[in-house]
């Protein structure tokens, strides 16, 4: 793997005062992959098998499954949720398609005052926000319902805000659609429908680290939590370059929608179904960030080339790097 000399100036950024790094690097090309591995010692080998929690990058793959099920006929993007969320008050609730693009008009983070109390004494139990997930336990299923019930949102167009919840409803009604509830039907799809071997939902046994050089241990995913739809995702680069293939080469159909325009986002780029489309290149793109642990996807749809991105560290340049790679290919 020869890497262009701005994704080189990104590597020298990441390394810079950090100790610990575990970075992977994957380039998908002319229909091959090639995986790279580089340790603290900055020491290149050819493995893409580490498994590292990829964070949002899981909203893709949720908006994947849900593309599915539109083929299918079991979703219509443009339905209100409250088509499949019964027991909700009879008021205005966002299409399917506005919780897949950030448009629905729901906060970035289910949090109140009062329910963010217990997150942030356990936060300080457990060292500070780089250990400790704050999507873990809350929303139960309740709280979402309550959520959904006390939030009045009005029948216009809201402009894209990045909200964990919305994608997470989403996820809520796929797995419904399933019959066995998110985290099951995901499962599921990633094993059958995917055919991934090293990308799965929970948890990892990896050490991150954060901008003061503490290690960190990855995010505790529960089975039944909400917002496991919008991050509770782990993957290898390699599994991650298998997905962009899929997404590629045209064997599932379905997954076209995903990357066609849906929503407008900002001035760089606009919204498939949680892709983002950038405006200068056919390029779809997405971060994870979990902790201390950052992952990033992106592919040019017209070259059919992809890169992907994961490292142990967490508030890192993974997203400048992909780009610096992927736009040179």
């Amino acid at each position: 793997m020869l890497l262009p000399a701005n994704a080189l100036v990104e590597m020298d950024k990441l390394y810079h005062k950090r100790n610990h790094v575990e970075l992977t690097i994957g380039i998908l090309k002319d229909g091959t992959t090639d995986v790279l591995f580089f340790g603290p010692d900055r020491k290149a080998k050819k493995d893409g098998s580490l498994i590292y929690p990829v964070g949002s990058i899981c909203k893709p793959f949720t908006a994947s499954l849900a593309a599915k099920y539109v083929s299918e006929g079991k979703l219509d993007l443009d339905a209100p949720l409250s088509a499949y969320i019964k027991d909700l008050p009879d008021q205005y609730y966002p299409s399917l398609r506005k919780l897949a693009t950030h448009t629905s008009g729901y906060k970035t983070q289910p949090y109140t005052l009062l329910t963010s109390l217990p997150f942030f004494i356990r936060m300080n139990q457990e060292d500070g926000l780089f250990h400790t997930n704050p999507f873990r336990g809350y929303p139960d299923e309740e709280g979402m319902m309550k959520i959904l019930r006390e939030t009045h949102l009005k029948d216009k167009e809201y402009p894209f805000v990045y909200s964990n919840f919305g994608m997470s409803v989403l996820g809520y009604i796929v797995g419904q659609i399933g019959g066995k509830g998110f985290w099951d039907t995901l499962q599921e799809y990633i094993r059958d429908d995917l055919k991934l071997k090293n990308t799965f939902l929970g948890n990892v046994e990896l050490t991150g680290y954060d901008h003061k050089e503490n290690p960190c241990r990855c995010w505790q995913w529960e089975k039944e939590d909400i917002i496991a739809p919008a991050g509770a995702l782990n993957s290898s680069v390699d599994d991650l370059l298998k997905f962009a293939r899929i997404n590629l080469d045209g064997s599932r159909p379905y997954l076209n929608m995903c990357h066609t325009y849906q929503a407008p986002l900002d001035s760089q780029s606009d919204s498939g179904l949680a892709w983002r489309l950038d405006k200068t290149m056919p390029i779809s793109w997405h971060t994870g960030s979990a902790g201390a642990f950052q992952a990033w996807l992106g592919m040019n749809r017209e070259t059919n080339t992809a890169v992907a991105v994961a490292v142990n560290y967490g508030l890192v340049n993974a997203e400048e790097l992909g780009f610096a790679i992927l736009r040179n290919l």
